[in-house]
């Protein structure tokens, strides 16, 4: 592909109306080369880099030679300005005044910022500036399709832990002294609980890239691994625990995965853990993340562990991460487009004998979690029926949970927060709860969010139930990421 840009790029105009090629002229455009062609013929005088307006281009003056072509002058484009009008053997160069940039004309963003014109005497040429590298937690390409057409949307930023950019505002902290100490608890027989509990809930590694750096720092100094050691030194719903805050969040849930995957049994619970109502820069960065540690690619492992109707949404969620195409938060709600999937969800489910699955899958994978909770709301107001009520009725098992975990996120996160934690809880699904602690643990703001919902709902701080049904370290270390204070 040639480097030249086109007509309509960084201040070069398209073309401009005036006298039509005659046959012998070029086709395609002005002729290129430069201007340094070596001495002029005999009898001219030599080419002089006129000093023009930086926008404009005037032609240098021709001499005619009876009998002769006129001289072959060699055009270099330069910061805006026509190209020189093609003409006929044997006739002159018509004058051309020179002509100013049009400013109705648009620059590509990447190219705004244009160094100053050359210095007199120096040709111009065209500075290029490449676009910055594109990384995977931005949306589509400039220019990709959208279904919001005029209203795209600013793509959701990817959540603490997934993105390595973050790490450029995040203070190094100082890890001498908790490196030393976590060595000591698991140095020698037996193993100091307390104190491992103690350095890794800190609140000073309550950022991921923080705690990653403790990791690090762990690693050089002892020239160890530091999870490997968690490993060798306790067991448990503990070690669990432990290695999840250690792995920070995105490596942990492609683990999670991994093992809801690869065992006896899938567990659901836990790929919906992951899988459902993330962002597009997360569905991503865990697709990426899994193929590192596994290599080998996220859906084909699913296509054999889940059934068909199951494995048809989470197809939906990863290949519309991985292309953009699911609704970032930042899009809007528009009224024609929710009732219009109101619509479609009615006549794929109480409109139609059986239900069409893919059809509701595809409205639920589409939509962020505003759009899923205006349909839910249209829903009601259209067809006086709740739509969680209608999915329980038209769905079983393993993909009615999944919708209802959609839904109930959509329209309250919080609350659908708390109520995960309180299943886990009371179920005793140690391994479960723990994971989910940990994912609220890396975002404080949900966390306590989720707090208060639990004892909205429940009547009860969640750090009281936790240290009524557990015991232990494992108590201790879940108390240690929620806070004692409410206990």
């Amino acid at each position: 592909m040639s480097s030249q840009p086109p007509y309509g790029y960084y201040g070069q105009p398209g073309p401009q109306p005036g006298p039509q090629p005659g046959p012998g002229a070029p086709p395609g455009g002005p002729p290129t080369g430069s201007y340094s062609q070596g001495p002029p013929p005999a009898g001219q005088p030599p080419y002089q880099h006129q000093q023009q307006s930086y926008y404009s281009y005037a032609p240098p003056a021709t001499t005619g030679v009876p009998g002769q072509p006129p001289p072959t002058t060699h055009y270099q484009p330069g910061l805006g300005g026509p190209p020189p009008q093609a003409h006929q053997l044997g006739q002159a160069y018509p004058s051309q005044p020179a002509q100013p940039y049009p400013q109705q004309q648009q620059q590509h963003p990447f190219y705004d910022q244009l160094p100053p014109p050359p210095p007199p005497g120096q040709p111009q040429h065209y500075y290029y500036q490449a676009p910055p590298p594109q990384p995977w937690t931005q949306g589509p390409p400039h220019g990709t399709p959208s279904s919001y057409g005029p209203y795209a949307a600013q793509p959701t930023p990817a959540s603490p832990g997934y993105d390595p950019a973050q790490k450029a505002w995040v203070q190094p902290v100082d890890t001498n002294s908790d490196v030393e100490g976590l060595r000591k608890a698991m140095k020698g027989i037996g193993c100091d609980e307390k104190s491992l509990i103690r350095i890794l809930t800190s609140p000073k590694y309550a950022n991921p890239w923080a705690m990653a750096q403790l990791v690090r720092d762990y690693n050089a100094h002892f020239i160890r691994d530091l999870a490997t050691d968690i490993e060798s030194e306790t067991r448990g719903a503990l070690e669990t625990t432990l290695l999840a805050l250690l792995r920070g969040p995105l490596e942990n849930d492609a683990r999670v995965l991994d093992k809801a995957i690869n065992r006896m049994g899938t567990d659901e619970d836990a790929l919906n853990d992951v899988l459902l109502c993330r962002s597009n820069a997360d569905l991503r960065a865990i697709q990426a993340e899994y193929r590192r540690l596994k290599n080998r690619d996220l859906l084909v492992d699913l296509k054999g562990d889940v059934n068909d109707t199951l494995f048809r949404l989470y197809s939906m969620l990863l290949l519309s991460g991985t292309a953009a195409a699911r609704a970032e938060d930042a899009a809007p709600v528009l009224p024609h487009e929710t009732d219009a999937k109101v619509t479609e969800l009615q006549r794929a489910t109480e409109g139609t004998i059986g239900v069409n699955a893919v059809a509701v899958a595809q409205v639920f994978a589409s939509s962020s979690d505003a759009q899923l909770a205006a349909i839910a709301h249209a829903y009601r107001r259209k067809y006086h029926r709740d739509l969680q009520r209608v999915i329980e009725k038209e769905f079983r098992g393993d993909m009615e949970d999944a919708l209802l975990r959609m839904l109930r996120t959509a329209q309250d996160r919080a609350a659908a927060d708390a109520d995960r934690l309180r299943e886990a809880l009371t179920k005793t699904k140690d391994r479960l709860f723990a994971h989910r602690v940990v994912s609220l643990y890396w975002d404080r703001s949900r966390l306590d969010a989720a707090k208060a919902a639990y004892k909205a709902k429940y009547g009860r701080p969640l750090a009281k139930d936790v240290k009524e049904i557990l015991s232990g370290d494992f108590e201790d270390v879940m108390l240690g990421l929620i806070g004692r204070g409410d206990a």
